[in-house]
This record gives structure tokens, C-alpha cells and sequence, in this order.
């Protein structure tokens, strides 16, 4: 083959990658519309199936692997932490004082999409943002106020963006999780004896298993439903996929240099970044009956993309290698060059 010949081949296989690469990526863009399903596509990659053990935990008994909050508070998250909470000593009246801050000024006027301290600042004087962002922002400041807290969260749509989040703090002086909706502004209580309910407590009494409850308002600001039985149906909805982030270190996430520059661009490369650098949690799925079919379709989906980016990584490394051999093709194809002759003059004497 001669040398001509075989530049124009690596040009056609150049050309044949790059459009491959194209049909492969636009199809993976092609599945992240509209948004909730990007979020489908991104669970995919974080799901894991829970056991009974991954929800029964301290937090100084935390897993090893729950990405727990170490990293130092931002100042505005410690300073507020401490005026919000001072004037109380246990750990659910001061739970109870952060949640009531963040929703005092709440008017439901959709999502931030921002940093950490962008989004408790539009919280704070807007009142903007949706349940993931005061879910977050309420992380933060309760590990600026020494509380421990996890995050879960359930979906409508066999775990794709359509769904609602909410928290949980550990109460040390009852020793026990304790359920808060931040963004709704409740928790919830035994109608008898007045005990405030863990999630999963609750979860019993929405699927018809627990005992009377009532729902209590975390502070004065507005309520996300009026109708307690609008609010019993809207969770009754999303109760067969219930799942647990694994860790709480927003702080952590946040600061991250790859997750700040991505952010600047769109919120799904941000979240794409943090996968990449390995600070955005997994999630334990609550594993029942009711969920295998969705369980199983995610870990399908799951499969399909690792499949895809494995043949797109080595794609990439292969493009690179053409464009290698061609730069050298064409450099060893290039006529050479020989600087112009000078004459010497002999200097008589």
C-alpha cells in the first residue's frame, strides 16, 4: 500500500470514528430529555439496592462508606447556624428553629440550580428554590450546628426526576431518626402519644400500617399543603421508591474544583463532574416487592450506559492515535527543506 493510500484510509477511519462518536453520544443525549429523565440517566449510575441494615444506623455508627460531613462549614452557614440556634439546647428544637429559618420567606417560585451558598441566599431573601435545594441547604447548616442528618428522597417515575425530598436528624437526647419535610414545612407526630415519627415510621403509617398521625407545622412560615390528605396522597404516590442518599458532605461537594467549574456551564455537567471526581453520593434504594420491576429497569439502563461510555472511551483513545499517525504521515510526506546557499568570500591579504 502505498503512502498515499494509506493517509487516505486513516482520514476515512477518522472520519468513520468521529461519526460513530456522534450516533453513540447523541443518543445518550437523546434519552436526558426533558429533564427528569437526565435524572433518570444519572440514577442509573448512582443506584445501589438497600438492605434493612443500610437504614438502620447512628450517626456515630455511620457506615464507612456514607460520605459523611467532615469538611469545614462555610462561614455564612457557621455564623448563621449559631445565631439560628443558640437560644435552644436539644436537638430537635434546634432542628426545628433551622427549618423554620429557611422557610419563613418561602413562596415555591421553582428551582435555584446554583452553588451552595447562591442557593441559601436566594432561600434566605427570595424565597426561592424547590425541595433539593432546601434539602441541601439545610445539610449545611445543620452540620454547621453540630446535628447529625441524612437525606432521602422518593420518586414517581421508577426513580427518574419526578419525585421530592426531604430530611432526617438524629434527636440524641431521644436517641432516635426523626422525620422533617424542609420544604413543606412539617413533620409528623403520634396522634396518642405525640411522638415525633422516623421516615420510615411514617412510610408504615402511609401505606396503612402504623398507628393515627397528625401533621405539625416545623414553623410559622408557609405550608407546602393545606389539606392533610393532599399531603397523605402526594407521599402515598411516591412510597414504593424510597431511597437514602449515601452521605450528606455538601460542603465537600461543593468546593470541589471539577463540580465548580462544571456548574458554571449547566447543572447536569456539574452533576456529571461530581460523578466523574467521585464526590456525588450513591443512593440505597428501600428494596420491596413492589419496586423489583424498577429496580431491575434501572440496573438495565445502568448496563447500557457503562456499555456506552466504555466504547466512547476507546473510541477517544483511538481518535487519538489517528490523529497521531496522520500528523506524522503528513509531517515524513513533507518535502524537506535545505537552507539557501551563501558564498564565502575569501578576504586576500
Amino acid at each position: 500500500m502505498t503512502r498515499a493510500s494509506t493517509s487516505r484510509w486513516l482520514r476515512y477511519g477518522l472520519i468513520a470514528n468521529l461519526v460513530l462518536l456522534a450516533v453513540l453520544i447523541g443518543g445518550v443525549l437523546s434519552q436526558a430529555y426533558p429533564a427528569t429523565e437526565a435524572v433518570r440517566l444519572r440514577n442509573a449510575l448512582l443506584m445501589e439496592v438497600g438492605r434493612p441494615s443500610d437504614f438502620d444506623w447512628t450517626p456515630d455508627s455511620a457506615p464507612h462508606d456514607f460520605r459523611v460531613l467532615e469538611r469545614d462549614p462555610y462561614p455564612e452557614f457557621r455564623d448563621a447556624a449559631e445565631e439560628i440556634t443558640s437560644p435552644y439546647g436539644g436537638d430537635w428544637q434546634r432542628a426545628l428553629a433551622l427549618a423554620a429559618r429557611l422557610t419563613q420567606n418561602a413562596k415555591d417560585t421553582g428551582a435555584i440550580q446554583a452553588d451552595l451558598l447562591t442557593t441559601y441566599r436566594s432561600i434566605i431573601d427570595k424565597g426561592s428554590g424547590y425541595c433539593a435545594d432546601y434539602t441541601d441547604v439545610y445539610l449545611g447548616l445543620a452540620h454547621a450546628a453540630g446535628l447529625g442528618v441524612r437525606n432521602w428522597a422518593f420518586s414517581f417515575d421508577g426513580f427518574g426526576g419526578h419525585g421530592h425530598s426531604f430530611i432526617e436528624v438524629f434527636d440524641r437526647q431521644r436517641g432516635r431518626w426523626v422525620f422533617m419535610d424542609v420544604y413543606n414545612n412539617f413533620h409528623v407526630v403520634d396522634r396518642a402519644s405525640g411522638k415525633a415519627l422516623s421516615a420510615l415510621e411514617f412510610r408504615q403509617h402511609l401505606l396503612g400500617r402504623g398507628n393515627p398521625v397528625r401533621i405539625v407545622p416545623n414553623g410559622p412560615g408557609r405550608m407546602g399543603y393545606i389539606i392533610e390528605e393532599k399531603l397523605f396522597d402526594y407521599y402515598r404516590r411516591g412510597a414504593a421508591e424510597w431511597y437514602l442518599w449515601w452521605g450528606n458532605a455538601v460542603f465537600a461537594y461543593d468546593a470541589h474544583p471539577a463540580v465548580q467549574l462544571a456548574g458554571k456551564f449547566a447543572r447536569p455537567l456539574e452533576q456529571l463532574a461530581a460523578i466523574a471526581a467521585n464526590v456525588h453520593p450513591h443512593f440505597r434504594v428501600l428494596a420491596t416487592p413492589e419496586n423489583a420491576g424498577q429496580i431491575e429497569r434501572m440496573v438495565r439502563l445502568r448496563s447500557k450506559l457503562q456499555a456506552v461510555f466504555a466504547v466512547v472511551a476507546a473510541l477517544l483513545l483511538l481518535l487519538l492515535l489517528q490523529i497521531v499517525l496522520l500528523v506524522r504521515r503528513h509531517v515524513m510526506s513533507s518535502p524537506a527543506t535545505c537552507p539557501p546557499k551563501t558564498e564565502t568570500v575569501q578576504e586576500s591579504g
